[in-house]
């Protein structure tokens, strides 16, 4: 994937719009033939009620009138036959647009900074990347864009056919055109500021809901059930009266307008209609048939005009979707790292400093190197820029100023993907997939035989738990690994970690929430893992890094000591306290 360039122009909606519809041009030309002749189709209706009134009536012609029955009959059937097909195209159309939006901007989201990201909430995201771009594929392409250039063909058949029957009537009907447009007008703004409002309110509850339920037993915990109910019932009541507001608005605009319109130049149309056929300039079929296409003028014309109120909901989707897109994307060189060596990753951090701007978490002019093969600590208070150096190395952020080089080579001009497939991660908060022991290992659907699947396993000291289990490495672990306790679940990340041969091991508080018996098993898989290996091992309990060839002490943000264990003891400083303070569990 070619990331965009920070600062590029991103991709918007309308133009992947523009694109995927162009895409579609043959479907679209089909789609124009089948409503040219289903337009041809519709019209004939009303001419059979003529034939039947003017010709096969008087005469008693009884064949005649047959031949017009069946064709009042059949010449529906086939409209609705073509009114099928038509949907389907269109339908097809609309979801191409809206895939074609949903694939493009998740693969963006992929690639985003994660701090732009962060400044979404999940709800939101997930919200943008189905609803609004169904919304303005499956919704406004399918039934509003779509129809636009058959709703015009259908318009200028039928007013070439009332023009035929009568061009008075026909000049009398138009009078309520300009009506239509400037009633439908006056709507369009208070659409957009109405649906606006309407979507906000969606994302605000996906929102809530993807809160509340990885927090349930934090609720039950604190009796807080009667306090996110009522949060719940406020949404519901917000979203209730929205979206009365909605549908009022949009039953306006669909019926009672549209109603009024046509009950009114219907009985202009008799009228004068009247007038007309006593003037003997009109027959009673004649008018009976421009009746019957005066409602399908109407509607068609409300139709057209409501493109445009239905415009503004795709564009306050659109804005959604096209805030998405323009995220900076995670800058990523071209530089690819060989991947023929076997000995452990340099590293080195040269005046490094970033902060997560929010003024104050991160580092501060960080320089310090790693050699091939070397186990680093990296030990510290809380909040004091630990983690930052992992979240540095693996590039999920860049730095503010100074370098990191990886092999001797500026991180800046490696390729991320190259410099994550030597990188073995294993985070505090370990993430597994719902699925079996063996796809999370393989993760993403690495190709390894059970062997190496098993040898990894072993490494992380986690086999012999998954031979005990049920379906063994076909068992299934349940949402985010939650079947599993957190020892099983940061051996399992170590075996994945493992499977990809990594030449640099990055754990970041792997052990700080463990009790002793499993915090053991987790050491001992830490161990035979960065064999071969550089190693950087983020701790808050300093037993975990007892064998560290060298300790690395950050306090707020910067690297205040550095030394081997022995050497930081002699010293009395921060790590000398930190030891201290934890000597019941070092002892």
């Amino acid at each position: 994937m070619c990331a965009r360039p920070e600062g590029g122009v991103p991709k918007r909606s309308f133009g992947l719009l523009k694109e995927e519809l162009k895409e579609q041009v043959p479907r679209i030309v089909l789609l124009i033939f089948v409503a040219v002749l289903g337009t041809g189709v519709g019209l004939i209706q009303p001419l059979l009620f003529k034939a039947l009134i003017d010709t096969a009536i008087p005469t008693a012609d009884l064949r005649l009138i047959g031949l017009l029955l069946a064709g009042m009959v059949i010449v529906p059937v086939v409209g609705a036959g073509l009114g099928s097909v038509n949907h389907y195209l269109r339908a097809f159309i609309g979801e191409a647009v809206a895939q074609r939006l949903r694939r493009e901007l998740f693969n963006h989201l992929l690639h985003v900074r994660l701090a732009e990201l962060g400044k979404f909430e999940t709800g939101e995201l997930i919200g943008r990347l189905t609803r609004s771009c169904g919304m303005i594929g499956e919704v406004y392409v399918t039934a509003h864009l779509l129809p636009l250039l058959m709703n015009a063909i259908l318009l200028v058949g039928t007013l070439t056919a009332m023009t035929a029957l009568s061009w008075r009537l026909s000049l009398l009907a138009l009078l309520a055109f300009p009506f239509s447009y400037l009633l439908t007008r006056k709507a369009r703004g208070h659409a957009e500021s109405l649906y606006s409002e309407f979507s906000n309110a969606l994302e605000a509850g996906q929102s809530y809901l993807h809160e509340v339920f990885p927090g349930l037993r934090t609720v039950r915990a604190f009796n807080a059930e009667a306090h996110e109910m009522g949060r719940w019932q406020r949404w519901i009541e917000r979203h209730w009266h929205i979206k009365a507001r909605v549908t009022t608005f949009h039953e306006l605009i669909r019926t009672l307008l549209p109603e009024f319109i046509n009950y009114a130049a219907a009985g202009l149309a008799f009228g004068y209609g009247a007038f007309e056929i006593i003037q003997g300039r009109l027959t009673v079929g004649s008018l009976v048939a421009f009746v019957a296409y005066l409602p399908r003028s109407y509607s068609v014309l409300q139709a057209l005009l409501g493109t445009q109120v239905n415009l503004q909901e795709a564009r306050v989707n659109a804005e959604k979707v096209d805030a998405l897109f323009g995220l900076d994307l995670s800058p990523s060189g071209e530089k690819v790292l060989s991947d023929v060596s076997s000995e452990g990753a340099t590293l080195a951090f040269q005046n490094v400093s970033f902060d997560y701007g929010r003024g104050d978490f991160g580092v501060e002019d960080l320089t310090f190197g790693v050699e091939p093969g070397e186990f680093i600590a990296v030990v510290g208070p809380s909040g004091g820029g630990k983690s930052t150096i992992i979240d540095l190395i693996m590039g999920f952020y860049a730095p503010r100023s100074g370098t990191i080089t990886f092999d001797g080579i500026d991180q800046r001009h490696l390729s991320l993907a190259s410099l994550r497939s030597q990188i073995g991660f294993v985070p505090q908060d370990t993430f597994l997939w719902n699925d079996s022991v063996s796809a999370n290992i393989h993760y993403p659907g690495r190709s390894a035989d059970g062997d190496r699947s098993r040898q990894a396993a072993r490494a992380a000291q986690i086999d012999e738990f998954i031979i005990g289990l049920p379906d063994e490495y076909e068992t299934e672990v349940g949402e985010r690994g939650m079947t599993l306790s957190g020892g099983e679940r940061q051996r399992l990340a170590i075996a994945r970690a493992l499977l990809q041969k990594p030449r640099l091991l990055l754990l970041d508080e792997a052990t700080s929430a463990l009790d002793a018996l499993t915090e053991q098993k987790v050491r001992g898989a830490i161990d035979a893992a960065r064999q071969g290996r550089t190693a950087i091992v983020v701790a808050h309990r300093l037993v975990t890094i007892l064998q560290a060839d060298r300790i690395l002490v950050i306090d707020k943000g910067r690297l205040v000591e550095t030394g081997t264990l022995q050497s930081l003891l002699a010293r009395r400083g921060l790590f000398y306290d930190l030891y201290q303070a934890q000597s019941f569990d070092l002892a």
